[in-house]
C-alpha cells in the first residue's frame, strides 16, 4: 500500500501553524520527496526518516517555499554520511541558480561526498523511476515571468504520477482552474490540488464532471468568507462524485 505524508500544508504567504510545500510518497519501490519547502528535513527527520533512505526530490517550480530547503536538505545528507546517489528533477532555468545558490553556502556539488543526479523536466515526457512513473504537465503559474525576465526556459510543473496501479496528480502551485482541465480528463484516485491560486467556486466547478478517487486540498487560504470548515462542507456537498476530500494537517498520511 502506498502511502502520502504531508510534510509541509502552507501556502507561499505564511501560514501560522502549518510548514511550507513538501510531500513524501512512500510505493513499495522507492521514497520520493514532492518539493522541498522548509523545514523539510526536520520533517524528515522527526519521523524517524533516515535521510539515505530517501530515494529522489521531484521539484514542480522554483518558488522558494517549494525549494528552499533543498540546501539544508544536502547539507544535513552530507554531514549525516549519505552515500548512494540522489537523483533530483528540476525545472530546467532552475539548475544554474540551484548550483550557485549551493556554491554560496558551501556546498558545491562536487563536495557533497554523494552523488547528486540533477536531471530536468520536459512537459508531456514520461520520467519512470523505481516503478513509479510521472509525467510532467505544464501550468501558467510562472508564464508571466517569461516576458518579464526575458526567459523562455521558466516552467513551473504539476506531476502525474502512476504507482502501484493508481493515478496521482499533485498540482504543485497552478495560475489557475485551466490548468486543472489536461489533468482531469482521465479517472483521478488522488487529487492533491492547491487552493491558493483559483477560488474554491472555480475549484467546484472544474471538478463537476471530474472522477476523483479521494480531493487533498493544501495552500488553503481562508477568503470569501470560508473557513477550513465551510470549504469542507461545500466539498463535501457539491461533489457528489469524490469520494473523500481532505484539508491535511502537516504530518497527516494517507494510504491510497
Amino acid at each position: 500500500m502506498a502511502t502520502i505524508t504531508f510534510l509541509g500544508t502552507g501556502h507561499g504567504g505564511g501560514a501560522p501553524g502549518r510548514f511550507q510545500s513538501s510531500i513524501l510518497l512512500h510505493t513499495d519501490g522507492a521514497r520520493i520527496l514532492l518539493d522541498a519547502g522548509e523545514p523539510c528535513t526536520y520533517s524528515l527527520l522527526s519521523r524517524g526518516f533516515a535521510l539515505d533512505d530517501l530515494d529522489a526530490v521531484w521539484i514542480t517550480h522554483a518558488h522558494c517555499d517549494h525549494t528552499a530547503g533543498i540546501p539544508m536538505l544536502l547539507q544535513a545528507s552530507k554531514i549525516r554520511r549519505r552515500s548512494r546517489a540522489l537523483p533530483l528533477g528540476l525545472p530546467t532555468h532552475l539548475v544554474e541558480p540551484l548550483k550557485a545558490w549551493l556554491r554560496a553556502s558551501f556546498l558545491p556539488i562536487e563536495h557533497l561526498k554523494f552523488p547528486l543526479d540533477i536531471f530536468t523536466w520536459k512537459a508531456g515526457e514520461a520520467v519512470t523511476f523505481q516503478g513509479t512513473s510521472v509525467i510532467p504537465r505544464h501550468t501558467s503559474h510562472l508564464d508571466r515571468y517569461q516576458d518579464e525576465l526575458q526567459d523562455k526556459s521558466i516552467e513551473s510543473f504539476s506531476f502525474d504520477i502512476q504507482a502501484e496501479g493508481k493515478r496521482v496528480v499533485y498540482t504543485g502551485d497552478i495560475g489557475g482552474a485551466k490548468d486543472l482541465e489536461p489533468l482531469l480528463t482521465e479517472p483521478v484516485d488522488l487529487l492533491i490540488c492547491e487552493l491558493a491560486h483559483l477560488s474554491l467556486a472555480d475549484l467546484l466547478a472544474a471538478l463537476a464532471s471530474s472522477k476523483v478517487g479521494t480531493l487533498c486540498l493544501t495552500h488553503v487560504v481562508e477568503r470569501d468568507g470560508l473557513d477550513r470548515a465551510g470549504i469542507r462542507l461545500q466539498c463535501s456537498q457539491r461533489l457528489d462524485q469524490v469520494d473523500s476530500v481532505y484539508l491535511p494537517d502537516d504530518g497527516e498520511q494517507i494510504e491510497f
